[in-house]
């Protein structure tokens, strides 16, 4: 059986310094919904031996998401062919934050709450790109320094209509919520960040192509050349219900969980999620599409058990540790054989209802959901066969408990 985790982990630990062109596109395509354009990618490629390629985050949380991973591995890959990546921390433009797709402003930051956010940053893309061999910036180091002539020769070329014409910010305005002036100047902010890098490339999720638009603009009024522009697809979330990945709908693969966490999250994904994950995470060129897609066709579990063993390998750079988690995953719902280091340890005395007992593991975010979980009769004491489990229970003696399909606990009076 063919083996796309073993060809994408070796994939992965590969140099593609003095790849050409044409090859090189073929593994950018299948990660890109839209480039603008391709022509313009193939005669940079061309002609600039090492380009600079762009890609920002603003700091507006402590924690990211494998959504927000798609687009560094794309980064990732103009590591691997040897060209300058600048990776830019938005600590400026987060007092503003992206308006992109929103349906109301974003909470305004302090400086210290950006400053927190961004202590984690690096550390978590780290595990998906070499962050030695990237140049970290903060916009704050030239946009603090943006006069205002400077900035008001800028708005006197920009049409308020053009800049404003935009679905989110139409959709805002018709449910009565604000569009503020800084938002409407966010693309700027960005235009200003490739001036002052001087980047070939810029890379960002396709929910930004009015903001990347701008950057183009502000780069030709500055005598530049425009910037090639590569947008990722925004990725689907666990659940396969159309929406995009986000915490705001426990959705999310957060780039902090654990390896089994991971692995156990990925198993969950419906099947017509898992052509999108690959193309997404793994190194993928375009005359492998085809085999892949029917592969998956053919053999969705197996596609799936792949697709988690290397995600885990991404992150640790061993494949063997996704293929740890795989036999860990089939030992434990596959065979249903639980051993003791499956479960989560608890102590009480006997007489303590089960309720009061796994919520005090903090396991769950709340009493509500635990007592969903019950309600649902997902709580059982594994036997033969399995006793479901009251609210009011009570604990009698020393066992083990399943809630859901993957969470254990040996209860030891």
């Amino acid at each position: 059986m063919q083996r796309f985790d073993q060809l994408f982990f070796d994939r992965s630990l590969e140099s593609w310094e003095g790849i050409n062109a044409d090859e090189f596109i073929g593994f950018i395509r299948p990660k890109c919904q839209e480039i603008l354009t391709v022509e313009e990618l193939k005669k940079t490629l061309e002609e600039k031996e090492k380009l600079r390629v762009k890609l920002g985050i603003d700091p507006t949380g402590s924690d990211i998401h494998l959504g927000h991973v798609v687009p560094i591995l794309l980064l990732n890959q103009f590591v691997k062919a040897g060209h300058q990546v600048d990776f830019i921390i938005g600590d400026f433009t987060a007092r503003i934050g992206d308006p992109s797709g929103r349906e109301t402003s974003r909470k305004t930051l302090s400086t210290e709450e950006i400053l927190e956010n961004t202590k984690t940053y690096k550390d978590q893309i780290a595990k998906y790109i070499n962050v030695d061999k990237i140049h970290i910036h903060y916009n704050s180091q030239w946009l603090n320094s943006v006069s205002l002539p400077d900035i008001f020769s800028i708005f006197q070329q920009i049409n308020l209509a053009e800049a404003t014409q935009r679905n989110d910010f139409r959709k805002r305005m018709e449910n009565n919520q604000g569009v503020s002036l800084a938002e409407v100047c966010y693309g700027v902010l960005m235009g200003l960040d490739s001036v002052n890098l001087n980047s070939d490339i810029e890379l960002g999720g396709i929910d930004q192509l009015l903001n990347f638009q701008q950057c183009r603009k502000i780069m030709e009024m500055h005598g530049m050349k425009e910037e090639v522009i590569l947008m990722t697809p925004i990725l689907e979330g666990t659940t396969g219900d159309g929406r995009k990945m986000s915490k705001s709908f426990n959705n999310y693969i957060a780039v902090n969980a654990s390896l089994e966490d991971k692995f156990g999250k990925i198993m969950s994904i419906p099947d017509n999620l898992i052509f999108q994950y690959f193309r997404s995470f793994a190194d993928v060129h375009e005359r492998e599409i085809e085999f892949l897609q029917q592969f998956i066709t053919d053999h969705p579990l197996e596609a799936k058990k792949q697709l988690g063993a290397f995600l885990v390998a991404l992150e640790t750079k061993n494949l063997a540790d996704g293929l740890q988690e795989r036999e860990h995953f089939e030992r434990k719902y596959s065979k249903r054989e639980i051993i003791e280091e499956d479960c989560i340890n608890l102590q009480t005395a006997a007489g303590e209802t089960f309720f009061n007992v796994l919520f005090e593991s903090r396991q769950f975010k709340s009493k509500s959901e635990l007592r969903r979980m019950f309600n649902q009769q997902g709580v059982r004491i594994v036997s033969e066969p399995e006793q479901i489990l009251k609210l009011e229970d009570a604990i009698k003696e020393s066992c083990m408990v399943r809630v859901g399909k993957h969470k254990y606990f040996k209860v030891t009076i």
